[in-house]
């Protein structure tokens, strides 16, 4: 894994851990957003359960590329899903900027993950 790899691996795991973490201790703002969203607590329970998973497998990841692969691909799908959430819903355009930003980062992981050839 490269350098560059390396450090958006962490970067991703440490936001998605503390992110699913937030969510699965029922943290007041996230709680209130999901139900906003018509996601309500299974909703936000699943969410959580599914960023931390994504975290570790990221984490392990700098040492196994093919679990770096598969947690990217999984915040892929998250953050793409919280995106149309966000357009669904009519959010303001500063509550898109999180979502937004942390999927170029997981593009940019996973075309940084691409072999090279």
């Amino acid at each position: 894994m490269s350098t560059l790899s390396t450090i958006l691996a962490a970067i991703l795991a440490i936001v998605f851990l503390v992110a699913g973490i937030a969510k699965l201790t029922g943290q007041g703002r996230m709680v209130d957003n999901f139900e906003r969203w018509g996601l309500g607590r299974p909703g936000l329970v699943i969410t959580g359960s599914v960023e931390v998973l994504s975290a570790l497998m990221l984490l392990a990841g700098i040492a196994v590329a093919s679990l770096a692969i598969g947690g990217a691909m999984i915040v892929f799908i998250l953050m793409v899903g919280a995106v149309l959430t966000h357009g669904r819903v009519k959010d303001p355009p500063g509550d898109w900027v999180p979502p937004v930003v942390l999927l170029v980062l997981t593009i940019m992981l996973l075309y940084s993950l691409l072999p090279e050839g």
